[in-house]
This record gives C-alpha cells, structure tokens and sequence, in this order.
C-alpha cells in the first residue's frame, strides 16, 4: 500500500479521534473526558506537525529516509525511492539490513551503528553499497527513537573536484618548475597598496631570492628589491594600468636578496574578469637579463658595422680615386690596366675581412695574412721557394689586419711589375718580431727583395707608394719607412701592437 499523503493523513486521525471522543462522552466520566480531550488535541497536533514535516521531506531534493530502533524504514521520500529504484511500500516496516544485505560489515554500517549507539550526528563521505564507483554525501543523525538519513549523489562533483585538483597539481608543477620565471596572482583594489597577492609559485625564491610565503604575505619585500631608480617609473605605470584595467609590461633591474646579484627582470600583470564579476591580475615575472645582454652586444655589432662598413667605404673610394685618377687626361687605352690594378686592391681587401670574418673580428694571425697575400705569386711546382715567411706566431687587430693586408699587396704588385717577383732569379723575404718598449710592446716587419731587375728610386710617388708609406703610417700610429735599395726594395714597419 502506499504511504498516505500529508494532506489526506490528518482528515483520517481526526476522524478517528471524533469517535474516540464520542465513545469517551457516552461512557466516561468527567476526569476521563478531559483526558480524553488532551489526548485527541495532542494527537492532531502531532498528525499535523508530521503532515508538515512530510511535506518538507518530499521538497528538500536530498533523498531521506528514517530508521527506528528496531532498524527498520518508518518513512522514505520520493528521492530516496528514485534512488533505489525500488516502491517505498516495498522497503516501509522492513529492517534496511534485509533490504541491503550487501552493505553487511561495510563502513558505512558501522557509521551508522555509532550514530545509533553515541546519538552524535556525524556527516561523511562513502561509495554508495552495491554501486561500485558512485559516491554520496551523507548526514545521519538521531530522529524519533531511531536515526534519520539524508544523502545525496555527489559522483559528478567529486570527479569534476577530482579533476579540478589534478590540473591545479599539474598547472602547480609547471610553475613551480619553470627555469626562469615565477608565476603570481594578485587581488584587486582600487588602492594599490591594499591588493593582496593570492599565489606565488615556488620559482619566486630562485629568481629574487625571497621565499613566496614571505612574499606572499609581504609584496613589499620583491618591490624593495628593485633598484632604486626604476621604482617611480614602475608604480606609475601599475596605477596606470590599475586605473584603465589594461595590461601592465615593465622591465626594471633587480638585486637578488641573497646572492646580491643584479639582473633583469620583465613582468607582465593582466587583469581577469571572473564569473562572479570580481576582477584578479595573472602575472608572470621572468629573468631578461640574458635577452638584454644580447640586445646590447647586437648594438654594440651595430656600431662596430657601421663603423667598419664606413671605413671599407672610405677605403674603396679611395682605391678607386687613386687607381683611375688621370685618367681623363691620358689615352683610354690605359682604362683596363686601370680597372686590373682596382680589381686586385679590391681582392686584396676582401683577403683581408676573408680572414677576419673566420675568425669573427676577433683578430687574426699575422702569419696567416702575410701567406694570403703571397697565395697568387707562389708556385707550388718550384724547387726552391722564391718567397720566406719567417716570424712568430702574433695575432693583430682587426684594424692592423686590414692595413697590412693593403700594404702587403701593394709590396707584392711592386715586386711583381718592376722588382723580385718579375723575374725567376728573384727573391722576396719578409720577416717580423716584437720588440718591448717604455710605450708598450711593437711589431717590427721588414720586407727584403733580393735577384731583381736593378732599382732606382721612381721619379713620382705612386698610390701605392703613398698606401704604404704614409696610409699606413698614419692608420697605425707607427713609422713605415720604403727603401729603393739598388739590390731590391726594402720597406720597414714599425707599430704599436696595442
């Protein structure tokens, strides 16, 4: 049968009340009638209060259902029945441990057993009896000689919780592991000094060397560590983007706490609107100092460039002004020695940054320069070698490299048109040393060529006369002597290394 409904249940008592009543007046005298009256009025009382309760049990959404001493049902709700699948009017008066025998020695029962036993209400969490992978919420506690049962399914919750705190876990690792940057949460105020930081990960120690529960409960402390003269700039860019809720970019230097260290920082805060129309800042603070490094020394490649782009410039305007100069007034015929004598100074200065460039303008081995410039007058089918390199192994700099380099050409051009290098007989011997002087450490080179055609002196200084003997005088702060010996040129160099 079914459970009567609270409303039809209180019509049912009073009627049974009426004749109790009735039968009390013809019988009863009058102190029987009186307390026949108080027990009928207690009796509707109690059947309405319980016709109310009923009601309240039928709305609430939980399941329920009530136990007496005996542990058998005494009321079950329409939730409870949904949840178990089985007619209310088939589980009501039977004891629930013959209804779910499986939940025999399970901790559930024993929880059950306690309240029962202790009267102390109690609220758990457990696997629900017979439905494996199903968790409910429970809150039992005592109710009219026996124990009252509310429990909902909260399976979908606890898996959504579940996942929830994994990808925290996940999302907490990464943080906590990122090699150069620390992860932060702020609250929102509109006084900047009242925000509250809500999370700081584990990488704010290695990057600042501060703790994140110190800076948690302290953001002052990072601040502080900010060299002085970037903290103006900062806050006024933070109350900027506090005010118009935008996101805030700064980089700024700062002193790790312990290791006293400076180094660059870059952080970037943006505002996030949440469901509840409450604002947070997600901020990431990540260790520059290696970009700005590199930024500096791309700057510092930048001038160098230029710088040296320049130069090269001046250079080839100037080869190419001496190598064609006069010709407008001489016969065009002479055009193509012309263009062959500019060509080869061209070739000369790209020997030369060749050279530089493998070793990345760091310098450059001056033996190597001096066998590049001989490379086109060797022949390597010869018994005897017409030309001798003998000097120690000197690295010189950039400046020096491209200097000899053009010299030593114009010596060889010298020696290949009118002197050593002109005929089979001829020699060409090119020696250096460092010599160590009050002023710092020189290179001392000599240039000797022996078996040649007999050498006046030129009745006109050429180019590469004036290349040698005063360009190169003058790019290298030293003195550079060119000698018409009669037995072959001798040119002497003598420069500061420094």
């Amino acid at each position: 049968m079914r459970v009567p409904s609270p409303a039809a249940a209180v019509p049912a008592d009073l009627e049974h009340l009426t004749s109790n009543l009735v039968a009390a007046v013809s019988d009863s005298p009058r102190g029987v009638l009186e307390n026949a009256l108080q027990e009928a009025l207690a009796q509707t009382v109690e059947a309405k209060v319980n016709a109310q309760i009923a009601v309240l049990l039928e709305g609430i959404g939980d399941a329920f259902y009530s136990l007496d001493g005996q542990w058998r049902f005494t009321y079950i709700n329409r939730a409870a029945e949904t949840y178990f699948g089985v007619p209310r009017q088939a589980m009501l008066h039977r004891m629930i441990w013959d209804v779910f025998p499986e939940s025999e020695g399970t901790e559930l029962r024993r929880r059950y057993e306690a309240v029962f036993e202790t009267g102390a209400p109690a609220s758990f969490e457990s696997e629900a009896v017979g439905r494996q992978g199903r968790f409910l919420e429970f809150h039992v506690f005592p109710y009219n000689g026996g124990i009252g049962v509310s429990f909902r399914d909260w399976t979908e919750r606890r898996l959504a919780e579940e996942e929830l705190r994994a990808s925290e876990a996940r999302l907490s690792a990464l943080a906590n592991n990122a090699p150069a940057c620390m992860f932060y949460q702020t609250s929102h105020s509109p006084s900047y000094d009242e925000r509250k930081v809500l999370y700081i990960s584990k990488t704010c120690e290695r990057l600042t060397g501060v703790p994140p529960e110190e800076a948690q409960a302290n953001p002052n402390l990072l601040y502080s560590l900010v060299l002085p003269h970037h903290r103006q700039r900062m806050l006024d860019r933070r109350l900027e983007s506090l005010r118009t809720l935008t996101e805030c970019v700064e980089e700024f230097e700062i002193r790790h706490a312990k290791t006293g260290e400076i180094r660059w920082h870059r952080i970037i805060a943006t505002p996030r609107r949440l469901e509840n129309g409450g604002i947070i800042w997600d901020g990431i603070q990540i260790d520059v100092t290696e970009h700005k490094r590199a930024e500096e020394r791309l700057r510092l490649l930048i001038n160098e460039l230029n710088h040296r782009v320049k130069n090269t410039l001046a250079t080839v305007q100037s080869l190419a002004a001496q190598s064609f100069r006069g010709l407008r007034s001489r016969n065009l015929q002479d055009l193509p020695a012309a263009y062959a004598s500019f060509e080869a100074r061209l070739f000369a200065l790209a020997r030369g940054h060749d050279i530089l460039t493998r070793e990345n303008w760091q310098g450059a081995g001056l033996g190597e320069i001096v066998t590049e410039a001989f490379a086109a007058y060797r022949d390597p089918s010869e018994e005897s070698c017409r030309i001798s390199i003998d000097g120690p192994d000197l690295r010189v700099s950039p400046a020096m490299a491209l200097s000899l380099s053009m010299a030593l050409h114009e010596l060889c051009t010298n020696a290949a048109k009118y002197g050593a290098l002109g005929v089979p007989e001829g020699r060409v011997q090119v020696s250096w040393s460092t010599l160590r002087a009050s002023s710092g450490a020189r290179l001392v080179m000599r240039w000797e060529e022996h078996g040649g055609p007999p050498v006046t002196p030129p009745a006109r200084k050429g180019f590469g006369s004036r290349l040698i003997q005063d360009g190169l005088a003058r790019e290298l702060n030293g003195d550079v002597r060119l000698i018409y010996e009669p037995t072959g040129v001798v040119c002497t160099i003598d420069v500061p290394l420094s």
